[in-house]
């Protein structure tokens, strides 16, 4: 197949991609191989969840927090020795053209494909004129300060102000990146400052011979907010089904597949009305932390609880 790859980012490439806790799973890469974790800045081998009403869980989690900039331009450089063509530049139109389509350029050049991958982030150019509606979306902050934490954990906090969200502190090379919800924490003294929506929740995403991956599908998950896993994996689907023919088989895989459950989004709706006394009481069976019997136990606890507790699981399996 001819392939063309068009960059839309050019100097600000890496501050965009850097709005990211940035972490991956080990699990991410069994799916994404031959991708191997590369830029990786540190080796993650704990989450520590913290719950109203001093309730505090550690779970071995081993993956990686990457450089994303440069484990996006690894896979890029990978791209181009396969044969994808690179180029910088971005569309400003796109419109169907016979049995294909024609993009148009800022710079005026004209592309005609037979294919529409669309990968461009959460306000996609090509969701906004082959798809209807659009994804939800929960804006964020992140900051990266210099104040110290542990290089091999991921710490969140749960709390009623975050609306359904979490904070996030993981390491950064300078010391920490600390980020929520947006508007609903005080704000650090900071190196530097990211605001971007993460998008998700939306269900359409083959139309003809246009498909979308990634964030302008919505795809991140709506507990953990992962999102690079998600897009790579639906990406990966994808191009299975593009070179067997067509895009069916790339929306059958995604709906079946468990990163596509709707518990996520049941959960996350449930945790936004979810007080601090709620949300205490519903991590109450977990105080020792998890395990099969602990899980079992809480399971039985109650139809919404349960509901909420299935979420949990697979999100920690399939959701970063």
């Amino acid at each position: 197949m001819n392939v063309l790859s068009l960059e839309k980012l050019d100097s600000n490439f890496d501050r965009y991609h850097r709005m990211c806790g940035e972490a991956m799973s080990k699990k991410a890469f069994d799916e994404l191989a031959p991708l191997a974790p590369e830029a990786v800045t540190f080796n993650i081998k704990r989450a520590v969840e913290h719950w109203p009403g001093n309730i505090v869980i550690r779970t071995e989690t081993p993956g990686y927090v990457l450089d994303r900039p440069a484990f996006i331009r690894s896979v890029l450089d990978r791209a181009k020795k396969e044969g994808c063509h690179l180029e910088k530049g971005a569309a400003t139109s796109i419109v169907k053209d016979g049995n294909g389509y024609l993009v148009r350029t800022k710079d005026g050049w004209e592309i005609r494909s037979k294919w529409i991958v669309g990968a461009d982030g959460w306000n996609s150019l090509v969701r906004r004129t082959f798809f209807e509606g659009a994804p939800r979306m929960l804006w964020t902050e992140q900051y990266v300060t210099g104040v110290q934490t542990e290089k091999d954990v991921m710490s969140f906090y749960y709390d009623q102000k975050y609306l359904g969200g979490y904070r996030w502190v993981f390491p950064h090379p300078k010391g920490s990146r600390v980020g929520f919800t947006k508007g609903t924490d005080m704000v650090p003294e900071a190196l530097e400052r990211h605001v971007r929506p993460i998008p998700y929740d939306y269900h359409s995403f083959v139309k003809g011979g246009a498909c979308l991956v990634g964030d302008s599908a919505g795809q991140a998950n709506p507990i953990t907010f992962g999102g690079i896993r998600q897009g790579m994996v639906a990406a990966k689907m994808m191009a299975s089904s593009l070179v067997n023919g067509g895009l069916d088989d790339y929306e059958r895989k995604w709906r079946r597949s468990k990163r596509a459950s709707t518990s996520y989004v049941k959960a996350f709706d449930a945790l936004k009305l979810m007080d601090n006394d709620a949300l205490e009481r519903s991590m109450g069976p977990f105080r020792s932390g998890y395990g099969r019997r602990t899980m079992l136990r809480a399971m039985l606890s109650g139809k919404e609880t349960r509901k909420l507790y299935q979420a949990y699981a697979l999100a920690a399996e399939w959701g970063w």
